[in-house]
């Protein structure tokens, strides 16, 4: 795999480092998305002084686009916030407000935005923020090239994007963002030279390439893994998830271990075979909580495949004390859309066990965190699950507040 990447990797960290270009018009396809994000999310590593923001929205068009990048970054912006208060620290400054007006011209807004964000860098003006525009699926070609196009515009000698760096997107399938800006001196084009095949060919070497270290052709396999189940080639998934755990288990490395763990239960759960998806679980849980500094991340994710796996049982007790946990761990992971969606399956599980006081403080909890961070479809999904526990216990003025609350919000 790194045989594919490293000419990509190179690339961005040639354009990290060098102070003469703006922007990097990345022309991918959606099929090499993943590669190509892990790729993005490595620069963060090799450069601390930087601020890295990553969008994956779909671009229907310029106005919704720029609405849910700026609910995306207000969701990040406000969690930093609550955190940084509660460790005694300096919060970041509140986001503008011309910045949140839909009123505004979506370029502006994103520009603003963009220009807002130098003021959070650890060090002032000591980094770049690098702003990587990945959307998923992009609806409106010509739309997207132009709003593009006028948002990398800049005059010299006194540029508005200083210390700024973009990554933009682009399918290959439409070059007209590529095109628009090829005689711009500021704006580099680079096209990564992988597929699927490709990729899976190259992980298959690095396997078996005993030149590479141990740890990185086990990293490969547990890649080929995921892969595997990904098609659905669920025997070969678990002999190579299984492999890795072999190697990763004696050599002390517990996060490897309830990576493959956690896989082969995610394999498992495909299969429909729940009882060795939860006994995988379960182990992975062993590893993923070892030592002072534990992977957060990781364990997220293991507690998360458990909630889910507890609500098909209709456990629910259980199912319970899951989403406490990955409320709880998405607050040190700095992941507010999953603690937020934890809180509404928790105040259900308490729901379902007649413990309405409790389910209606997580609901009444989660919705007014979805609303101070502006994410609408939260809040409204929240408050539809109190609204129904009001009329289920024919409290009808409470039923009228919540009709009220959800016409605000439309």
């Amino acid at each position: 795999m790194r045989d594919l990447l490293n000419p990509t990797i190179a690339e961005l960290q040639a354009f990290l480092d060098q102070s003469d270009k703006l922007a990097l018009i990345l022309r991918s396809p959606v099929s090499d998305a993943l590669p190509i994000l892990k790729v993005l999310e490595g620069l963060d590593d090799p450069n601390p002084s930087d601020l890295f923001w990553t969008y994956t929205d779909t671009f229907h068009d310029a106005k919704t686009y720029a609405n849910e990048v700026i609910a995306n970054f207000t969701s990040k912006h406000q969690m930093v916030q609550l955190l940084m208060k509660e460790e005694g620290m300096q919060p970041w400054k509140d986001i503008p407000a011309e910045i949140l007006s839909e009123k505004n011209d979506p370029v502006t807004r994103i520009r603003s935005l963009t220009i807002f964000s130098r003021e959070l860098l650890p060090i002032p003006l000591g980094g770049n923020n690098v702003w990587i525009f990945f959307p998923l699926q992009i609806d409106n070609h010509f739309e997207y090239s132009n709003f593009f196009q006028n948002l990398l515009e800049h005059e010299f000698p006194n540029p508005w994007c200083h210390h700024l760096r973009f990554v933009v997107r682009e399918d290959p399938s439409d070059s007209q963002l590529s095109r628009g800006l090829a005689s711009n001196p500021s704006v580099g084009i680079h096209e990564p030279d992988l597929s699927s095949k490709a990729v899976e060919k190259s992980l298959e070497r690095e396997v078996v390439d005993e030149t590479q270290p141990l740890e990185i052709r086990l990293n490969s396999l547990l890649v080929l893994a995921g892969m595997d189940m990904a098609h659905s080639r669920f025997p070969e998934s678990l002999e190579k998830y299984a492999l890795g755990l072999r190697y990763f288990a004696p050599m002390g490395n517990h996060t490897m271990a309830a990576v493959a763990l956690n896989g082969m239960g995610e394999v498992y759960v495909r299969m429909g075979n729940k009882e060795s998806a939860n006994t995988a679980f379960q182990s992975a849980l062993i590893p993923a909580s070892y030592g002072e500094h534990p992977p957060h991340q990781v364990f997220l994710n293991i507690a998360l495949n458990l909630a889910n796996l507890r609500m098909d049982q209709e456990n629910w007790e259980q199912a319970a004390g899951y989403w406490d946990v990955v409320q709880k761990q998405s607050t040190l992971t700095r992941d507010v859309g999953t603690k937020i969606r934890a809180m509404e399956q928790l105040g259900y599980c308490r729901y379902r066990l007649r413990e309405f006081d409790d389910a209606e403080k997580s609901w009444q909890d989660g919705a007014a965190m979805a609303g101070a961070i502006y994410d609408k479809d939260l809040q409204r999904s929240l408050l539809e699950r109190r609204k129904n526990l009001y009329t289920e216990k024919l409290e009808f003025q409470k039923v009228r507040e919540i009709n009220r609350q959800l016409t605000e919000l439309t």
